[in-house]
């Protein structure tokens, strides 16, 4: 495998040739591929909710920190995360998704190092930034996890992603955990990491790593071929499936307890309510897990490009249905609880 990253493919006339400079940065901008970026955004801005802190309260210090940290967590770590993943996965992508700029010919390989390069280095001074406004180590532990996480679930010498456990945890960690603990220790009034921060955080971790579970379905045949043990490649379709099903009723189960714990029982009984119609559609799934039907009604050109990524485009169905009706209704309870918390205790 690390013999095949260290192949160059032939750049094509395309790669090569000169483009408007509007079209070279939209190229960039798609290898960080922004859509990304709001699932860390939503669990920052969740924890932030969750902290209590109010408008009429914001000092200059707190939108200093605010922008710094959604620019840090957004289009730096998780860009950077998907920029070095184009990058050494040019290979897989060539089979799984031959669009994606890399292996459509649309960029250099020295262009796209470059992309990823510049990016963490940008992450480092974002941290470094906000450690002079907060003058907090924890700050630089969080970034640093984070980037560390997002460098080796791809990069030779690591390569977390072809193990699909070790994968899934990072991807749960450095794209859930990391905003929502990063929000709590900007913004909280209390010291520390409080419970309710740290369960929530774990909930949409458990969330992540059974979506992006969900999302190895489309690459099981470049997968195979380049013998990444994913978790759909070790288990099959089924058995994968009962692996993410599991991870995201855990994370239902977290959230209901952390609800009824905190004294938030509306809610808790809404995180059940919301439950129900996401076993339904588990069972639905795994009676069926190849049914095209749920991308028919929605239509790939209207759903597929403005509620994912280029990338995500011709995913597993499971998936689709997990990101348009499941994790809608996560979002929406985590939400509520992170606005009752913070508001109304």
């Amino acid at each position: 495998m690390l013999e095949e990253l260290r192949k160059s493919p032939v750049p094509s006339p395309q790669a090569t040739t000169s483009k408007p400079l509007l079209q070279t940065f939209l190229i960039h901008i798609q290898l960080l591929d922004p859509v990304t970026w709001l699932g860390p955004w939503q669990c920052f801005c969740c924890g932030v909710l969750a902290t209590g802190l109010r408008l009429a309260d914001l000092t200059v210090t707190d939108g200093v920190k605010f922008f710094l940290a959604c620019g840090l967590i957004g289009p730096l770590l998780t860009g950077f995360s998907q920029s070095i993943n184009d990058y050494f996965d040019r290979h897989l992508d060539a089979i799984n998704d031959p669009e994606r700029p890399i292996p459509a010919g649309r960029i250099s390989l020295a262009a796209a190092r470059a992309n990823f390069i510049l990016t963490g280095f940008l992450a480092v001074g974002n941290m470094l930034l906000l450690y002079l406004v907060t003058a907090s180590p924890v700050i630089l532990i969080l970034g640093v996890a984070g980037l560390f996480l997002a460098y080796a679930y791809s990069a030779p010498g690591f390569r977390l992603k072809e193990n699909g456990w070790l994968g899934t945890t990072a991807v749960g960690i450095g794209y859930c955990l990391v905003p929502w603990l990063l929000a709590a220790h900007l913004f909280s009034r209390e010291p520390g990491f409080p419970a309710f921060h740290l369960a929530l955080g774990v909930v949409n971790a458990l969330v992540a790593m059974g979506l992006i579970t969900m999302n190895d379905f489309k690459s099981i045949e470049g997968d195979r071929k380049n013998a990444l043990k994913t978790l759909p490649v070790l288990y099959g379709e089924r058995g994968a499936m009962l692996i993410a099903f599991t991870e995201i009723n855990l994370a239902q189960v977290i959230f209901v307890i952390t609800c009824f714990l905190f004294g938030y029982v509306t809610i808790g009984w809404l995180g059940i309510a919301f439950f129900v119609p996401q076993l339904v559609q588990q069972v639905q799934l795994y009676r069926a897990p190849n049914d095209s039907r749920l991308l028919e009604s929605i239509g790939r050109n209207a759903a597929g490009r403005s509620l994912i990524s280029q990338s995500q485009a011709s995913a597993h169905p499971g998936f689709i249905r997990f990101l348009v009706g499941s994790n809608l209704l996560t979002v929406t309870a985590i939400t509520a609880v992170s606005i009752v918390h913070g508001y109304w205790r």
